[in-house]
């Protein structure tokens, strides 16, 4: 007699049982990474980056600060030529024209005041060594 691979002698199907346990185990797997991942207290960055206090790695801060709008220039270089891509195919008064010109224009904003923020911080670095260098 032939029977289905599936099929145990006992008629217990092999199949509809599989997928149960391997919901089950992804189940624990999941949880057990989520509940090892938690941290006692949350890292505040924000406070840190955005702090001007000399005992800080003033000079550290600036540089990202820096990368950050280079990041945001590149962006905006992306989306000025989306705009000149998307004027070529759809015509000057196209929505993805305008929308593309405006998250060039937001993107050149957001790097112009993430580089006065890291000129910041960096006349807060040289403020310090020259108070140091003074004796």
């Amino acid at each position: 007699m032939f029977t289905f691979p599936s099929i145990r002698a006992n008629g217990e199907d092999m199949m509809a049982r599989k997928p149960t346990v391997k919901v089950g185990l992804s189940l624990l797997v999941c949880l057990l990474g989520i509940g090892g991942c938690a941290a006692d207290e949350p890292l505040d960055m924000s406070s840190y980056m955005s702090s001007y206090d000399p005992s800080h790695d003033q000079k550290a801060i600036a540089g990202y600060y820096r990368d950050q709008a280079v990041a945001m220039r590149e962006k905006a270089n992306a989306q000025a030529t989306a705009a000149t891509r998307y004027e070529a195919l759809f015509g000057p008064e196209a929505d993805m024209v305008s929308g593309a010109r405006l998250l060039a224009r937001y993107y050149e904003q957001t790097a112009q005041e993430l580089e006065r923020v890291a000129e910041a911080h960096a006349a807060v670095d040289r403020n310090r060594r020259r108070s140091q260098a003074v004796p």
